[in-house]
């Protein structure tokens, strides 16, 4: 269990942080999932198919939060294993990946919102 005592103000909000990223990306999982059922497979397929600006922006999501996963791996295990002080690095890399992880579930649930919306109007 965590002593909130032995925590500073920085470990503190990140984590915080990190708790309402998590239920950030949970909730627009579930919207996206929930409004991809009223959407054809095969609109989605041809409309992500002409849209090449959503597919760049998804790489460079989902480089930005692998790296900085990588970084938090490597991070956590110089400071738990080896006892290095990595000043922050952990924490932040997480919430890094959580931005960036919320950035690209965002542009998805816009995606797929538009596609509801177009459909709706013919």
């Amino acid at each position: 269990m965590l002593d909130m005592n032995q925590m500073d103000y920085i470990t503190i909000f990140i984590w915080l942080y990190n708790i309402g990223a998590a239920f950030i990306t949970l909730f627009l999982i579930i919207q996206i999932l929930l409004m991809s059922r009223k959407v054809k497979s095969d609109v989605i397929r041809a409309r992500l198919f002409l849209n090449t600006e959503l597919i760049n922006k998804t790489w460079k999501y989902i480089s930005i939060a692998g790296a900085s996963f990588a970084i938090n791996a490597v991070a956590g295990f110089a400071k738990f294993s080896m006892g290095i002080q990595t000043y922050y690095l952990w924490e932040i890399s997480e919430a890094i990946f959580f931005a960036a992880f919320i950035a690209m579930i965002y542009q998805w649930y816009q995606f797929i919102g538009g596609l509801i919306v177009n459909n709706k109007s013919k």
